[in-house]
């Protein structure tokens, strides 16, 4: 095992994941390596929060579930199909799939971590850091309606006002097209970002959020983006 596989075994010795080898490995190392451990004691703070934000505890399966499902990727790149309406939200999820989202969100700071780099300013990091600090943070795993691959999960705090949205492994949008976040209210649905997914299809992006959701949604509109929601939602998500 190289130093740089030490090194990226932090998150999952904070959440218990790894085989005796790999645990007396990381153990012999992070004592000393003051880099895993702020890792360490971020990635433990940010699941005790969420840990203790949800009424019910996750059953025991939920971890290696959830593990499971983040080492396994689809390669197929299906096409995006139109879905339904802005105004036709699906039903509140269950707490067991919001229960899920904030696991899985909490696995997936790994992997930005992994992706970005520690050349490159952890900002980002930070940002999340600091919306799933508040006492009111929330964390939505938005349903994928389109059938296409890809995911998005966003984390916010009404209080702070900020949010934060992690898509992993999004298609290409359409010719002249873009997908476009919306915060939606009982009152409307607030554009807020246009996104602009990497060459690996991924977007990691801190958001002013002004108000209060009742949900969150992604649309296929102009490249330019739209004020109002024209096309069809792809991902959606009820608080």
């Amino acid at each position: 095992m190289t130093d740089i596989d030490v090194h990226h075994l932090a998150a999952a010795y904070a959440l218990d994941a790894l085989d005796d080898r790999e645990r007396s490995a990381f153990e012999a190392h992070y004592g000393a390596c003051e880099v895993c451990g702020t890792d360490v004691a971020e990635f433990r703070q940010t699941l005790t929060h969420v840990a203790d934000s949800l009424a019910t505890p996750p059953p025991a399966s939920l971890k290696a579930s959830v593990m499971a499902d983040i080492a396994t990727t689809r390669q197929i790149s299906p096409s995006i199909a139109p879905v339904i309406a802005l105004n036709q939200r699906p039903r509140a999820r269950s707490l067991m799939a919001v229960m899920a989202a904030a696991a899985a969100l909490a696995l997936i700071i790994v992997g930005v971590v992994a992706l970005r780099g520690r050349s490159e300013p952890d900002s980002f990091s930070a940002d999340l850091a600091r919306v799933m600090e508040q006492p009111d943070s929330q964390v939505l795993s938005l349903e994928n309606k389109s059938g296409g691959e890809g995911s998005f999960k966003v984390a916010w705090s009404s209080t702070l006002g900020e949010a934060v949205l992690i898509g992993e492994n999004l298609p290409a949008a359409p010719d002249d097209k873009a997908y476009e976040l919306w915060l939606i209210t009982p009152d409307q649905a607030m554009a807020m970002y246009v996104l602009d997914p990497a060459a690996d299809g991924n977007v990691h992006r801190a958001l002013k959020a002004p108000a209060d959701p009742s949900a969150w949604a992604i649309t296929v509109e102009p490249a330019e983006g739209s004020p109002t929601a024209t096309g069809d939602i792809i991902f959606i998500a009820d608080v």
